[in-house]
Formats: structure tokens, sequence, C-alpha cells
């Protein structure tokens, strides 16, 4: 393995043991934070603010590079250990249990997965280049690495980005990457939250586990009883129950193969 710049390499180029790295060290900053702050007292947006301002920094570190090479899909982003931090510092928050629903636990705080941030780093970064004098190095190598995937369909860092484009659906605003403008970015971030939110929605009115949840969660948005109710226990008390993360017969039975009808407390 490598150091170059704080970031740890593969022999073969792979950033796997970058993101690791930064994961680590993201996790060890939010349980500092979590020895000197009590997380359940806070404001839920003043909570969100400090993860995003101290940990989210740590975590997209160099995201502009390593994100290309990431899968760049809902389904598997979760299985990331980034994402899994932002999971942590979630689940933690709401005061439920690791194994509750993670699309439930973002979704509860209105936050979104972090791969809709590191795109939109990319896209920016790329920006960047595009603006970079021809005389750069960094500009050269966009260049080299924009030919190699014009005449050899190679998977460079141009064709890794395009590749990224033609997911989100953009690829018809942006047929190359030289057309990227700082609003196309705003634009494309916006239609992946959108897409993201017709995943959510799917994935909910798709799971038994999250029948209930689905009754009663309209819009992906902080919820307003999380600062409404000021007393953190009680305000816990109530997101287990909507998250279904409790111990009444309708959840605990799950467990036991008890059919749905027949899942009564007693």
């Amino acid at each position: 393995e490598y150091c170059y710049l704080d970031v740890k390499l593969n022999h073969n180029g792979n950033f796997s043991l970058a993101i690791k790295q930064l994961s680590e060290k993201a996790l060890h900053a939010l349980y500092s934070i979590r020895r000197r702050l009590n997380l359940h007292q806070l404001n839920p947006k003043s909570a969100i603010k400090i993860f995003d301002s101290i940990i989210c920094p740590i975590l997209l570190y160099n995201a502009e590079v390593w994100g290309i090479y990431i899968k760049n899909d809902f389904i598997n982003w979760d299985k990331l250990p980034v994402e899994k931090v932002h999971l942590k510092f979630c689940k933690l928050y709401l005061g439920v249990g690791r194994k509750t629903s993670n699309i439930a636990s973002r979704s509860e705080l209105g936050k979104y997965p972090l791969i809709i941030n590191v795109f939109k780093r990319i896209f920016k970064y790329v920006t960047h280049l595009n603006s970079l004098p021809e005389t750069t190095i960094s500009k050269q190598a966009f260049l080299i690495s924009k030919d190699l995937f014009i005449k050899l369909k190679s998977n460079s860092f141009y064709g890794k980005a395009m590749d990224i484009v033609k997911t989100l659906n953009c690829n018809r605003a942006i047929p190359d990457l030289d057309s990227l403008t700082t609003n196309l970015v705003e634009s494309c971030v916006k239609n992946t939250k959108e897409n993201y939110q017709r995943f959510w929605r799917h994935k909910l009115e798709n799971s038994s586990k999250l029948t209930f949840y689905t009754s009663i969660k309209e819009d992906y948005e902080l919820e307003t009883y999380l600062t409404t109710i000021t007393n953190s226990n009680q305000r816990k008390r109530l997101t287990q129950l909507r998250l279904s993360n409790h111990k009444l017969m309708i959840e605990l039975g799950r467990y036991e193969n008890i059919p749905r009808e027949d899942r009564i407390c007693k």
C-alpha cells in the first residue's frame, strides 16, 4: 500500500483502503464528540450542523477522486463504510437500534445519502478542471483521460465521470464534461435528489416492516416533532414507535414468524 497526501492507496490504484481509513477517522471523531456532548439533548438542526461541518469533511476528503471509482447506485452505497458512519450518526441522534431501517433513519432527519454530496463534489471538480489553463499538469492529465475515453473507451477518470452523468439521466443536458457548468451541476444534484426520493418511496411501499411508517411519512424532510418535543426521552420513544424499533408484538412477532394479523399485545 502507498500513502499520498494522507490518502492510502492499494498497489493496484484501488481506493478501498482510503475509504476505510477516512471512515475510521470520522467514526473516531464522532465518538469523541459524543463523549463530550450529549447529542440527544441538541436541537436536530444543531446536531446535523455538527455532523455536516466536522464529520462530513473527514468522510468526503478527496471524494472528487475516489468517488469516481465507487459503485454509483443507492443500493450498494449503503454498504460502504462512509455511509455507515453517516447512518451511525442518524441512529445515534434518533436513539434507535443499529438494525433500524436505513432509509427511514435518514428520512426522519431529512438527510440524503452522502453519495449525492460525492457526485456534487465530482462535478464541481470537473468544472474547476475545465477552467484551468492547458499548461497546468492537472488540466493535461484531465485531457489525457478524455483522450483515453474517446479513443479507447477506457475506464479513465473522464469515462467514469461520464458514466455517472448517464446513471443520473443527465446526459441529455451534459453530452460531454466540457459542457458542464455550475448551473448544470445544481440542476443535476436536484435531479439526483428527486431520483432518490422516488427510490426511497418505492422502498418504503414495498417494506412490510415500514408499513406504519409509510402511512405517516409524507415528505422527505426533517420531522417537526424532533424540534418541538424538547424532552429527549419522549422524543426518542416517539421515534422508536414511528420507525418500528420497539418491543410491541407487531414488531417482535416478526422474528417469531407469527402472522401479522396474530401479533396481538396481551
